[in-house]
C-alpha cells in the first residue's frame, strides 16, 4: 500500500575542486513496501538545481539502492557494495557511460522511517568524476 511521506536527500560530491558541492533536496513522495521487502519510493515531480523538472525514484533493500532520475538529464544508478554497475547518463548534449563503484551502503529500516547512506566513486567515460556521499531519509507524514 502506497503511503505519503516526506523525503530528504543530501548529496556531497567531491570533484577535486576547492570545496565539495553539496546538494540538498526536500519534497514529498509515496512509499510502498513490496512483498519481497523492497522499499519503493516515488518522488513527486520537482525542479532540480538547474530549474528543470525531474522525477526521482528509489528501490531500496538492505543490500542495494537503485536510483532512477527522469527528466532532461536522466540516469539510472545502482549501488551495491563490492559490485560495479555501468549505465548511461542521458543529457540534451548526448549520452555518456557511467560506472558506479560503491564503497559504503548502509540501510536502516524502521516502521515510519527509512534511511540509506551511500558512499561511491563515479566514473564517466573511464574518468573518475567524483567521490560522492548521499544520505536519503524517508519519513511517513
Amino acid at each position: 500500500m502506497e503511503r505519503k511521506a516526506n523525503i530528504a536527500v543530501i548529496g556531497i560530491h567531491d570533484r577535486g575542486e576547492k570545496n565539495p558541492e553539496k546538494i540538498e533536496t526536500n519534497g514529498t513522495c509515496t512509499w510502498d513496501v513490496l512483498d519481497d521487502g523492497t522499499n519503493v519510493i516515488k518522488g513527486d515531480e520537482s525542479r532540480d538545481e538547474s530549474g528543470e523538472m525531474v522525477v526521482t525514484s528509489f528501490r531500496i533493500t538492505p543490500s542495494k539502492v537503485k536510483m532512477v532520475r527522469k527528466g532532461l538529464f536522466a540516469s539510472v544508478m545502482v549501488f551495491e557494495k563490492g559490485i560495479d554497475h555501468v549505465s548511461t547518463y542521458n543529457t540534451p548534449y548526448g549520452a555518456m557511460d557511467m560506472k558506479v563503484k560503491t564503497d559504503i551502503l548502509d540501510v536502516i529500516e524502521e516502521k515510519n522511517h527509512l534511511h540509506a547512506h551511500v558512499k561511491y566513486v563515479l566514473e564517466m567515460d573511464g574518468q573518475v568524476t567524483s567521490n560522492s556521499d548521499i544520505q536519503i531519509d524517508v519519513e511517513l507524514v
